[in-house]
């Protein structure tokens, strides 16, 4: 698998931004990873190995901070001393002790220069209609940064019922400007349930701290959100629409929440939009699916009715089944499906929304919706390819 460096995105250029009160940070190693500054995972079996590391690195005492993460079997260790490059710290101690970063993933709200999350307005005349039986007796996870209460966005009943939200927030209001991922994770509920109407789904919030840089989440925090979900409902289908780079293809705390779920429930996630071939976790891991976007628009490839026959490995594509040139390949891609312009129930009325990172000084636009939305990215491709799994399941 070849690693090389993306484009550069919101978290890097964003020199200021913080998650969970610590500083995000890009890797000076060369490889594209980011992660919490100063914040390190280590197996709790080796933590005094780590500490005695530490020591040796003149680096103890209250400048040490550990807590243990349950019941992951790692310890979080945060190190306040001033100039430390973790690093630099890791790859030093990274021969010896199984130690990494807290490493940062996100929805990837960009493509190449353009927003990959932002909605563009849905202009047919004519809005889908699932049909109806499909996807009965199964349960579909969804984990997402927020969603927002469905009914009160007036979204159609079948869009409704049978979905569960933990933290349900206020519907977006045309007062305020919204990032570019707004609705992002009520996007991939409204796609599942277009191609599974019967199916439940059970959506739960990742969390968050005040301060936090919004559109971002860490390993722990992904983690967390994914044994909550996972250890409380009985999940057949698991939807996760983010991923990160990482030094060695994994984030090891949510691979340890994952794994005693890994042979009764199906994964999904979103390849990301570098276009790349790069160690994008969790869709790189063997027991994940990873879903790429298909170049082509979700209409051409005849959403609803017909878009379960392109969710395809891409060595079996044909046709114009081409990944887009943004959507990311390789490992990370071991599926494609329908990833632009997939509609999905929105909100109605005029809404302010950023433009994507590479154009993050521009004024917002003021765009009208009629109640649905068009979403393209990676992360709505793993939508599609989980709401199929659910109708070949019932």
């Amino acid at each position: 698998m070849s690693v090389k460096q993306g484009p550069g995105d919101a978290v890097w250029r964003s020199r200021g931004a913080k998650l969970g009160g610590r500083k995000v940070a890009h890797s000076r190693t060369g490889i594209p990873y980011y992660y919490r500054e100063g914040v390190v995972v280590v197996p709790a079996e080796r933590l005094d190995d780590l500490r005695a590391a530490l020591r040796r690195a003149k680096i103890a005492g209250k400048e040490v901070r550990v807590s243990d993460i349950p019941p992951s079997g790692y310890a979080e260790v945060t190190i306040d001393r001033k100039g430390t490059r973790v690093d630099a710290l890791v790859e030093d101690l990274g021969a010896d002790l199984d130690v990494e970063p807290d490493y940062v993933a996100f929805p990837g709200t960009h493509v190449k220069g353009f927003a990959a999350s932002r909605p563009a307005p849905y202009r047919a005349k004519v809005s889908p209609r699932p049909r109806r039986g499909r996807g009965a007796g199964v349960v579909v996870g969804v984990v997402d940064l927020s969603f927002f209460d469905p009914a009160k966005a007036g979204h159609p009943p079948w869009a409704t019922a049978g979905v569960h939200i933990d933290a349900a927030g206020a519907v977006p209001r045309n007062d305020r400007v919204h990032p570019p991922y707004v609705g992002h994770g009520n996007a991939v509920i409204g796609i599942v349930k277009q191609l599974a109407p019967d199916a439940t789904v059970v959506a739960v919030t990742i969390p968050s701290a005040p301060g936090d840089t919004p559109g971002i989440t860490s390993d722990r925090a992904l983690a967390t959100a994914i044994e909550r979900i996972l250890c409380r409902n009985k999940i057949h289908i698991l939807v996760i629409p983010f991923g990160g780079s990482t030094r060695h293809g994994t984030m090891p705390l949510t691979e340890a929440a994952l794994e005693p779920y890994l042979p009764t429930t199906s994964v999904y996630a979103s390849a990301g939009n570098d276009g790349l071939d790069p160690t994008t976790y969790p869709a790189v891991d063997p027991e994940v699916f990873g879903v790429g976007a298909w170049s082509a628009d979700a209409a051409k490839l005849g959403w609803t009715g017909r878009a379960c026959r392109s969710v395809l490995r891409p060595d079996a594509a044909f046709g114009r089944l081409g990944l887009a040139t943004w959507s990311n390949r390789g490992a990370a891609a071991a599926l494609g499906a329908p990833g632009v312009a997939v509609p999905a129930p929105f909100v109605t009325g005029d809404l302010r929304i950023r433009p994507g990172a590479a154009d993050r000084s521009g004024p917002a636009s003021s765009q009208r919706f009629d109640g649905w939305a068009l979403f393209t990215g990676t992360s709505f491709a793993a939508a599609v390819a989980a709401g199929c799994h659910a109708v070949a399941t019932c």
